[in-house]
């Protein structure tokens, strides 16, 4: 009995996380110029949160699924340093994989600062960023 109760709680582990491939489309890339408006590090990913304009001004809230934070941490990358280079309000050109059902979220790839500062995808992103294959969203 105790056995089929430890079976049956740790299986749903296995189901617990998905597949990259499975809810973003890894034979896309889009950039997207934006504004920071949160910046959350937490598990099982982090996120950034950030607004997109188009070209008619009309508003669009994405987020960014990022890696783990202890993953970031060992790059280096301590909370403060990132909460400080990602405040809300900091002008950033994300690059990611777009969800394959066209909600506004990406996988990312890589977010540079308007200082020139990159968490580029060593560091932080598992996407593509080959400019052969960009589709830029404004």
């Amino acid at each position: 009995m105790i056995s089929g109760f430890v079976t049956l709680m740790f299986s749903n582990l296995l189901f617990a996380h998905h597949g990259t491939g499975v809810s973003y489309d890894m034979h896309r890339v889009v950039v997207l110029k934006g504004n920071v408006t949160r910046l959350v590090l937490q598990n099982p990913h982090s996120r950034l949160y950030f607004d997109v304009s188009n070209e008619n001004g009309k508003l669009s809230h994405w987020v960014a699924e990022m890696r783990n934070p202890r993953i970031l941490e060992s790059y280096g990358l301590t909370k403060q340093f990132l909460q400080k280079k990602f405040a809300p309000g900091t002008q950033i050109i994300v690059t990611g994989n777009p969800s394959k059902l066209g909600a506004p979220i990406v996988v990312f790839g890589k977010a540079v600062a308007a200082d020139g500062w990159c968490l580029c995808n060593h560091e932080g992103g598992i996407g593509s960023d080959g400019p052969e294959d960009i589709d830029p969203i404004k």
